[in-house]
């Protein structure tokens, strides 16, 4: 039996330098995501392709757009941008001079390329976005308002609704993040759509997914449902139907309901809510409703489980929601009332769920 002045064992350890390195490394993440914004936003991925690939310091400088560059700076933030993996440094000139070029996920720094992530980089590191994180702690009361509401004054979907530049940027952002869930979707699911005759995406956005749909599979009706103010900045969509509304009061009528990326801004009730609703508007022999989300994996040491745990505490401070485990999905479903349903991974970071009533 132990002593009751003993320590316990963590605070016998030698606390090491590595260790000291992990938490420096951790306080210092958010240099990660603001580096890479800079990066976007002067534009040198896309001034690397246009010099045929690869380019020194020297033409980098002058390329960008800035006026009289500092060389050493500069220096300092590809130095980073090669050590983050999204640069190679190469020499040449009997290693006198340094060449950079992209790595792979580099070129997601395009803003052409068609997976492109700089709406999303741009999107969620802007500065009234990095607010709330500031106000986690004052978010955590049971029954509490998100941490967004703490600092913010009100919710995201009041400020993005009241702040039309912000929200423009925010839509480009999720927009960007659909293209690429999108088209992995198409690719990796065609029998969740080929026998479909109609569809309906609730809360669609400006039309990105349910444009992609219909021109995969033009035999399907497809339908985009969201707020009026949304509805009314969407995309030209001649082909597809567009229903202004609110999915807490009524879902429009379909073979198939989408819900893509949007349970996981909404709690536990809420989401039954919607469900029960989307479950009315469908047949009841034919119909379903495809969810696409993250399905979490808490235990697991998978490459993506760290990003879906991020992604979980952005929804804890943003919108008062969640990302969800397998179990919770079926909790969900059940309260619902739907007989079954299936958890499908993508190559993605959410999975698909196909629910049938």
């Amino acid at each position: 039996m132990g002593t009751l002045d003993a320590k316990p064992a963590a605070e016998t350890q030698e606390v090491s330098i590595k260790d000291q390195a992990q938490l420096w490394n951790i306080i210092y993440g958010f240099a990660d995501s603001l580096v890479l914004r800079c990066a976007v936003e002067i534009g040198i991925a896309d001034i690397i392709k246009n010099n045929d690939g690869a380019i020194t310091l020297a033409q980098l400088a002058s390329k960008l757009p800035i006026t009289n560059v500092s060389s050493d700076y500069l220096y300092r933030i590809v130095r980073y941008l090669v050590h983050l993996n999204i640069l190679e440094q190469e020499t040449c000139n009997g290693g006198v001079e340094k060449v950079y070029s992209l790595k792979p996920v580099g070129t997601l720094l395009l803003r052409d390329a068609e997976r492109s992530m700089v709406p999303m980089i741009l999107g969620m590191t802007q500065k009234d976005f990095m607010v709330s994180w500031h106000f986690m702690k004052e978010g955590l009361g049971n029954g509490s308002t998100t941490a967004f509401e703490k600092g913010m004054g009100m919710d995201i979907w009041k400020y993005l609704e009241g702040n039309p530049d912000q929200s423009q940027l925010f839509n480009e952002g999720m927009a960007g993040e659909t293209r690429l869930l999108t088209k992995t979707l198409i690719e990796d699911c065609r029998d969740t759509f080929q026998g479909l005759d109609s569809l309906v995406d609730i809360g669609g956005g400006n039309g990105t997914t349910i444009k992609a749909i219909y021109e995969a599979f033009p035999h399907i009706k497809c339908t985009l449902y969201d707020l009026p103010h949304v509805v009314a900045n969407s995309h030209d969509l001649p082909k597809i139907e567009k229903v202004p509304g609110d999915m807490f009061k009524s879902v429009p009528s379909a073979q198939a309901i989408l819900l893509k990326l949007i349970l996981h801004d909404w709690t536990n009730e809420e989401c039954v809510n919607i469900l029960k609703k989307c479950k009315e508007a469908i047949p009841k022999e034919t119909g379903k409703v495809i969810i696409v989300d993250v399905a979490l994996e808490e235990e697991s040491n998978h490459e993506l489980t760290k990003t879906r745990l991020i992604l979980d505490i952005d929804m804890l401070v943003n919108t008062g929601g969640r990302e969800r485990t397998a179990d919770d999905w079926e909790n969900l479903l059940k309260r619902a009332g739907f007989r079954s349903h299936r958890i499908r991974p993508i190559r993605a970071i959410q999975s698909v769920i196909e629910a049938f009533p």
